[in-house]
């Protein structure tokens, strides 16, 4: 019988003991669950934190490659313009070349009619403004590399 009464008083005494804490258990849980949604909001903050940063980040890209693209632009169109004086510049080379070599063969002309006049006789098929003077012969000069 001792053994039901220390049973009974442990039983007693058991649920004292739970009554009493249980107000505290109720706030601990309260407690928990506040902390868990306080975690909760601070994860989603951090993230809306995060997706602001990279949506920040991607307008700044792309101004930059905004930025970039309108540069590229100018730099073909400078490229283009370039490429146009150069083409026209070649062009008038070609045009000074070109009449350079008329007014050259023209002068050669001009001499060999004019030695004709002086010296009716005389071969001028041998002279040539291009020609050269080698070992007392005139010649051909050597062709170009």
């Amino acid at each position: 019988m001792e053994s039901l009464r220390w049973a009974q008083w442990a039983m007693l005494k058991s649920a004292t003991i739970m009554k009493s804490v249980e107000p505290r258990l109720t706030v601990a849980a309260q407690f928990e669950d506040r902390c868990n949604k306080l975690a909760v909001d601070l994860r989603e903050r951090e993230r809306d934190v995060e997706l602001q940063r990279l949506k920040d980040r991607e307008a700044g890209l792309s101004v930059d490659l905004e930025s970039a693209k309108k540069g590229l632009l100018e730099e073909k169109s400078r490229a283009d313009k370039a490429e146009a004086t150069l083409t026209e510049k070649e062009q008038a080379c070609q045009e000074l070349i070109r009449l350079t070599k008329d007014s050259v063969k023209a002068t050669e002309d001009n001499l060999k009619e004019q030695i004709l006049v002086l010296a009716p006789d005389f071969n001028v098929s041998l002279l040539g403004a291009w020609k050269e003077v080698v070992d007392g012969k005139i010649v051909d000069p050597p062709p170009e590399e």
